[in-house]
């Protein structure tokens, strides 16, 4: 049987040879490589990174004027290249009368612009439709409506079962 002065010798002599082995590996090195040369699946730019001129580190010395904006914000820059996009034309809806469910997306795109539309039943009843068309000068502009009639319909007595409202008694699956 072991003492407890042996016990307690060979564990922190195990624990010194432990912190040994790792101590050899490399501070500061990662096991984790990326997985190509600069860690990114992309090609490296032509120009690098040049630093500034000698002698001016940031916080050191007089700071130049702010420059005065160079656009309008939320609209591109002059020396901005629009790229046109994919086209695309696409369309989905979902009707589940036993879960109320009831909601559609259409939508297409010249490259360029996008146009669409999407609805969406409401719980009250009501079903609100958003057109919409966005394009890359001017962003997203989208128009809201509502077709039909909000309704509330009474539901069970307050400590009924469901809280949820309109007589439901919860989801579904």
């Amino acid at each position: 049987m072991m003492s407890f002065k042996s016990f307690v010798l060979l564990s922190l002599s195990l624990a010194a040879i432990t912190a040994y082995v790792y101590a050899q590996v490399a501070p500061g090195s990662n096991a984790y490589l990326p997985p190509t040369k600069n860690g990114y699946d992309y090609p490296e730019p032509n120009k690098p990174f040049q630093p500034g001129p000698p002698g001016r580190t940031p916080g050191n010395g007089p700071r130049p004027p702010p420059s005065p904006p160079r656009n309008i914000p939320g609209q591109p820059g002059d020396d901005h290249v629009h790229v046109p996009g994919m086209p695309f034309d696409f369309e989905y809806a979902v009707q589940d009368p036993e879960t109320a469910n009831d909601y559609a997306h259409k939508a297409s795109s010249d490259g360029d612009v996008v146009t669409g539309e999407y609805r969406v039943q409401l719980p009250d009843g009501r079903t609100q439709v958003v057109r919409y068309t966005a394009d890359w000068k001017t962003g997203y502009h989208a128009d809201v409506s509502y077709e039909g009639e909000a309704q509330f319909p009474q539901g069970p007595a307050a400590g009924g079962r469901g809280g949820g409202g309109g007589g439901s008694a919860g989801y579904k699956y």
